[in-house]
């Protein structure tokens, strides 16, 4: 039986740990290209590889800076709102058959989980802040200058990879997977070139400068079968009074805890909380692009954007409750324990921790990797009015195969992790992800109605880099569609309007036991990251955006 405690405790201690990753890595995958900010690029569905959107360029296609030639400033505005919402459903007949035997309840099943509120991880703030709005207003820009005569143009702009946030009713029964969660990357600073080669080819190069945030909190509970076992052993020792005498403080083993009258930890019983912020005020990404139009209505593009890393430097805070500190603190005055300490390092229940009992707090790195991605595309003028984009596009989310966090010191639930995954060490624990690098089509349409005005269109399919084997609820979004519509208006020859509107909307089915990353049923696989395990849910995410840009010489 102490090896069943083990293997529970251990499971609590992966399920914290990727809570933390799986936070900092699910979002890219998912947002990419969505905040950027450039109306034209979201009415085109994204699909402007090979008709670069002016100062812009500088994410979509470095060689587009090389068509701005003067001075330019461009003021853009982002509006957006999205929601995710997730309906659980019943349970695989083992799950079950186990609930039904041992009369535990499951609040979850059944139930839907709606995220309430817009929350927002600000630079150089520490936690998340609650977004008094609906939808997230985002005022961006840069400017770009070319010398007289030349065939250089210098760039620089400001604009957001990645801005994505939550908050979770307290009751919600998705705060078993993020009660709140705010990603951010900002590149506030992009020094940039794009040159005309001669008649037909263009290229150019950016460098990136950003910050980078993460803030996420959650409850924690691991329905493993171990856990079953363990608490039942539990039960029947109080319920035939053979637990240790409270008076004896030296006892051989004692699996009832500190107050053999206590609380015992179910599988479906809330033991702790999870509170994590962290940030990296410099990252740096590089672009390269090139344009080829042999003709005056053909284009060709690419866009490479290499890999980069960010180490984020964090805080977190774990939060033991009454039932969790009870366990651990019987269990670490035990001989046995006495015993074996010296040689495995166990973990004392944190009765008597300076932050207050059962609190933990520490801090962590991250070493965050943004994958590379790569984009190619025509764009073709079918007729003097009519023009057409189509893009292909890859983005290598296989480097997510495993991150790795590690510690300023050994903690509690480290040391427990040691004993049931290869995958931890005192100091430092890997979670396998093992996400797949996909590629994904774009299409656009843009009709000049005249001279001044231009109407356009855009058809995004996005197919998630998470497999369906991978799917959870912490960012809950599958394969996504996105439409998109706006329009361009020429105010005069110096000043340009662009107004881009998208509608985004994902869904996933994740049978019981099917991910696992969230409901797996192989009881002895799935101690990492399975809140949800042997249970049906389906999500949905939907996105509205705005994005408004006003471009004009200065």
């Amino acid at each position: 039986m102490p090896l069943l405690n083990h293997l529970k405790r251990g499971s609590y201690a992966l399920f914290l740990l990727s809570t933390i990753l799986t936070s900092a890595a699910v979002h890219s995958a998912i947002v990419e290209n969505l905040t950027i900010g450039n109306a034209k690029a979201l009415a085109l569905g994204n699909a402007v590889t090979a008709d670069p959107p002016g100062i812009d360029s500088i994410h979509f296609n470095p060689a587009g800076l090389a068509d701005l030639k003067g001075r330019k400033f461009n003021f853009k505005l982002l509006a957006a709102a999205m929601e995710f919402s997730v309906e659980f459903g019943g349970h695989d007949e083992q799950t079950q058959q186990v609930i039904d035997e041992y009369g535990y309840v499951d609040e979850s099943a059944h139930s839907t989980s709606e995220t309430s509120t817009l929350g927002l991880r600000i630079p150089f703030n520490e936690g998340i802040m609650e977004w008094p709005l609906p939808f997230l207003i985002m005022p961006l820009g840069g400017a770009s200058y070319s010398p007289p005569g030349s065939n250089l143009t210098f760039a620089t702009t400001v604009y957001a990879p990645m801005a994505a946030g939550y908050i979770r009713e307290d009751d919600d029964p998705g705060r078993f997977m993020g009660e709140y969660l705010s990603l951010a990357k900002i590149t506030y600073f992009s020094p940039s070139i794009g040159i005309k080669i001669d008649d037909a080819w263009s290229a150019g190069v950016s460098v990136g400068l950003s910050w980078q945030g993460a803030t996420a909190a959650t409850q924690l509970r691991v329905p493993n079968f171990a856990l079953v076992l363990a608490d039942q052993l539990t039960k029947q020792l109080q319920d035939q009074d053979a637990c240790p005498d409270p008076s004896n403080t030296d006892p051989f083993i004692n699996l009832c805890g500190d107050d053999p009258f206590g609380g015992r930890i179910g599988p479906y019983t809330e033991a702790a909380k999870l509170e994590f912020d962290a940030e990296s005020s410099l990252s740096w990404n590089v672009n390269i692009g090139a344009l080829w139009r042999p003709t005056g209505w053909f284009s060709w593009g690419f866009v490479y954007q290499f890999e980069s890393s960010a180490e984020m430097n964090g805080t977190y805070q774990l939060t033991y409750y009454d039932e969790w500190v009870n366990l651990f603190s019987g269990l670490s005055q035990s001989d046995i324990w006495s015993m074996l300490n010296p040689i495995i390092p166990l973990p004392t229940g944190l009765k008597d921790s300076p932050y207050g009992p059962g609190i933990e707090k520490g801090k962590a790195i991250i070493e965050l990797k943004t994958p590379a991605h790569f984009a190619t595309g025509v764009s073709i003028q079918l007729t003097p009015a009519f023009k057409v984009n189509v893009d292909a596009k890859w983005t290598d989310w296989k480097v997510w195969d495993g991150l790795v966090v590690e510690f300023d010191k050994e903690l509690d639930f480290t040391k427990l992790a040691t004993l049931v995954s290869p995958y931890s060490t005192l100091t430092a624990l890997t979670i396998p992800r093992q996400y797949e690098s996909v590629w994904n089509w774009a299409f656009g349409c843009e009709y000049q109605y005249d001279q001044k005005l231009a109407l356009r269109l855009g058809y995004e399919p996005r197919k998630s880099s998470i497999p369906d084997d991978k799917q959870d609820v912490l960012l809950p979004l599958g394969d996504a569609d996105l439409y998109t519509f706006g329009v361009e208006y020429q105010m005069s020859p110096t000043q340009l309007l662009e107004l881009g509107f998208g509608y985004m909307q994902a869904k996933a089915d994740v049978p019981a036991g099917s991910s696992t990353n969230a409901n797996s049923s192989d009881q002895f696989l799935n101690f990492i990251y399975n809140p949800y395990a042997g249970t049906d849910f389906k999500s949905e995410a939907k996105a509205v955006l705005m994005e408004l840009s006003y471009t004009a010489e200065f």
